[in-house]
């Protein structure tokens, strides 16, 4: 019925549902967790939105789909910028991620990718998604999408959303971080200066 994930416990609401008295499950599970609208939450597990959330003072409850999924309220840190200079090999906050030079590309995957590196202007920035961010995506023939767009159409819940990072140049999205790369920096055929950028 439940299951950790990161920070994040999931609560799947058709095995829930199949306990007898389930909502008093679910008393248990979250009382500890500072939770006291109870009749909010119920109606939450029942026939309730996806996106809907319930907030105590250190936890929320967010509705996404057939799933309840408890985390951490965020940090202030949302709007934080954090600065990525051209000699950094590694940064490790607000997320870990590496840079070095590559001869060739296929390590490629969601985790790790490769940059034109004379594409890039430093310092390069890690910052949170904004309304009206847009990018495009590889894989789409130089189509730009908003990020809004592209988060919904891979499904990702509002927590994932928050969750994600972006890696910007200047102000154009060079990788969603872990996620999806930017076209407009991949590698070509001319590309002497090859920059992988890994997520560990």
């Amino acid at each position: 019925v439940a299951q950790e994930a990161n920070d994040e416990i999931h609560f799947n609401l058709k095995k829930l549902k199949q306990l007898p008295n389930y909502s008093s499950y679910l008393y248990h599970w979250l009382t500890e967790f500072g939770f006291t609208d109870w009749k909010a939450i119920y109606d939450l597990a029942g026939e309730s939105n996806s996106g809907k959330q319930i907030f105590s003072k250190s936890y929320r409850l967010l509705r996404n789909r057939d799933f309840l999924i408890l985390a951490p309220v965020l940090d202030e840190n949302a709007e934080a910028e954090f600065r990525i200079e051209k000699d950094d090999k590694e940064v490790n906050l607000p997320i870990k991620l590496t840079f070095c030079k590559a001869d060739d590309i296929s390590k490629a995957s969601a985790s790790t990718i490769f940059v034109d590196a004379e594409k890039l202007k430093f310092p390069l920035l890690l910052r949170k998604w904004r309304e009206g961010d847009a990018f495009q995506p590889s894989g789409m023939n130089g189509s730009s999408k908003k990020v809004s767009k592209f988060f919904k159409d891979v499904k990702l819940s509002l927590i994932e959303k928050e969750n994600a990072w972006l890696l910007c140049s200047q102000d154009q999205i060079v990788w969603i971080v872990g996620i999806r790369q930017d076209e407009q920096f991949k590698i070509e055929n001319t590309s002497k200066n090859i920059l992988q950028i890994a997520l560990l």
